[in-house]
């Protein structure tokens, strides 16, 4: 389980990350819209795991996987800021949403477990609904204006489509092998569901913990920190992963698995 869920962080960091970069670069994005990219693609883990473990039996554990990964996520991050000494700077009311929204993702799948909701259809549009409240506020509060930062790195557009394909593809070979290793995990092994949801919350978070680590450390070699575009890119990467989580990626697996278990 664990090397399968290993697997799948190789080929989200080395391809979809890899891949964010080239267009980044290509497009000119500004600090916050590769936060954003980012945040969607480190959560491409989270998405094989939960629709593995559902289709597996054990919904349960790819479940505890998203909630998991949410509250890990928003630990490493702070981590991150206590090490790079960002502390005053994520204060800021500059990024106030980015915050509440990342906190919203972190509450809402505990919410839902805790009175036995997490399987319902009612859920779906309710959790979608909740993302595309996401997108619309960032975009009201955050206009086009404030994205002046581009980065100022060469990319290739055909590189990062050709990079976003294949690591697609080996994502979801991988995911098949995640899904039956869990089900052993928990089945035969007799491990609890949330432990196993746990561990696999653990890896699945390590891309996450990557990109914060490395937006801080180039943003002190190129002697910009304090500046607030870092702890942008990095705010809005926690933002986009946890709210993609528990927005999109919760719900969408859990259509998957409704209609294969009926």
């Amino acid at each position: 389980m664990l090397l399968s869920a290993a697997a799948i962080i190789v080929f989200v960091k080395y391809g979809l990350v890899a891949a964010i970069d080239q267009l980044a670069g290509a497009l000119g994005w500004s600090a916050k819209t590769r936060g954003q990219a980012t945040g969607f693609a480190t959560s491409a883990p989270e998405l094989v795991a939960l629709i593995a473990a559902g289709l597996s039996g054990v919904w349960d554990a790819g479940l505890w996987n998203i909630a998991s990964s949410n509250i890990i996520n928003a630990g490493l991050m702070i981590l991150a800021v206590l090490r790079f000494g960002q502390i005053r700077e994520l204060f800021n009311v500059r990024f106030a949403d980015e915050v509440g929204f990342a906190a919203v993702g972190v509450v809402t799948p505990l919410l839902l477990m805790r009175f036995e909701l997490d399987t319902s259809w009612a859920v779906v549009p309710i959790l979608l609904l909740v993302f595309l409240t996401y997108r619309i506020v960032d975009k009201r509060l955050n206009r086009p204006a404030v994205e002046t930062s581009a980065q100022e790195t060469v990319g290739s557009i055909p590189k990062g489509l050709a990079l976003s394909a294949t690591a697609l593809s080996l994502i979801a070979v991988a995911g098949i092998f995640l899904g039956d290793a869990t089900r052993q995990v928990v089945n035969q092994m007799g491990v609890q569901p949330a432990l196993a949801g746990w561990l696999l919350g653990v890896v699945t978070s390590l891309p996450e913990v990557v990109t914060f680590f490395a937006v801080y450390g180039a943003a002190r070699r190129e002697g910009k920190l304090h500046l607030l575009e870092d702890t942008q890119e990095v705010l809005d990467n926690l933002a986009a992963s946890n709210m993609s989580n528990t927005g999109l990626i919760y719900p969408v697996g859990l259509i998957v698995f409704l209609l294969v278990t009926g």
